[in-house]
């Protein structure tokens, strides 16, 4: 499974995935068929040596391995100076908040819970290997209108919600608990309130909206560089989907366990913010070079 990039000028990301059942490697392996250039350990410390031989553009990690478990192994890349800023994805039979929450706080971009369902696994993939090629293309906006990549303003953490009455009700606390909050009910608001001031991170509710995707779009036409967390039906595969490759940071399903919702939101502005900061000091270190893109990611319909 291991196989040599594209020989064409497309940059092909590469994977490595990690899980001490082979079975399970081939099943990933076939539903990221996209991502041709992919690599494959079993044991933690294969990944580890994978890894520092040639440093992936995304770890898809098993929780439970032999001799060292998943969560020493992310411990240890987010240590290592090289390859700390690749982000790492748990692939889990542990549906348990607990882990979810820890994994985020060691510096987990993603927890996916098994059994997996393609399209949900693909979507999260291309999400995660959009961030640093939705922020060069926001820079590179900026320098051909003669601006300079702006320092966000240290004046906290600003939270936009754009939540149903109910979906606000419940997580109110939650979110009020990582920043300050200001709610809204629908994309026009949303649209003036991030005018007025820009928020750190955008929350928005699926269900108070019909076309959850066409406003994470007009959102993200506008701020480009700040996440926006969707809340969706655990069930609705469709709209995580879409909205993910739409350009969406996370979709967290609803009601939201607090200490989940907080760790995934943390988890989206600390993304940003580090995406931000090594953007920052390539540009800095390599003024007016160009910058070789990820290509954009299109979905597979075919299957639809």
């Amino acid at each position: 499974m291991d196989q040599a990039e594209n020989s064409t000028s497309t940059y092909q990301p590469r994977l490595l995935l990690v899980d001490d059942d082979p079975a399970m490697i081939r099943i990933i392996g076939e539903m990221l068929a996209e991502f041709p250039n992919q690599r494959f350990a079993t044991t933690g410390e294969a990944a580890l040596a994978l890894a520092r031989e040639s440093t992936p553009d995304l770890i898809l990690l098993d929780a439970n391995l032999p001799n060292m478990t998943g969560f020493d192994v992310c411990e240890l890349l987010k240590r290592d100076e090289q390859l700390a800023r690749v982000p790492v994805i748990f692939v889990t039979s542990h549906d348990a908040p607990a882990l979810e929450v820890d994994a985020f706080r060691m510096g987990a971009a993603d927890y996916v819970i098994k059994p997996l369902v393609a399209p949900r696994l693909q979507a999260r993939v291309r999400a995660q290997l959009r961030v640093k090629s939705r922020l060069l293309e926001a820079h590179a906006r900026l320098q051909q209108q003669g601006a300079q990549p702006a320092t966000p303003k240290a004046t906290g953490v600003r939270v936009l919600g754009i939540l149903a009455n109910d979906t606000a009700d419940a997580h109110r606390h939650a979110l009020e608990a990582i920043g300050a909050l200001e709610l809204v009910t629908d994309c026009e608001a949303a649209l003036r309130a991030a005018e007025r001031n820009e928020p750190a991170v955008i929350v928005l509710d699926a269900g108070c909206c019909t076309e959850s995707c066409a406003v994470v779009g007009a959102l993200l036409a506008r701020h480009p560089l700040v996440p926006i967390v969707v809340l969706a039906d655990s069930r609705d595969i469709q709209t995580e989907q879409s909205t993910l490759d739409a350009g969406a940071a996370d979709v967290i399903a609803k009601p939201a366990r607090p200490a989940v919702l907080q760790a995934r939101v943390r988890a989206a502005l600390d993304s940003a913010r580090r995406a931000r900061e090594e953007l920052r000091a390539w540009l800095e270190a390599q003024p007016g070079a160009s910058v070789h893109q990820f290509p954009v990611f299109a979905r597979d319909t075919r299957n639809d």
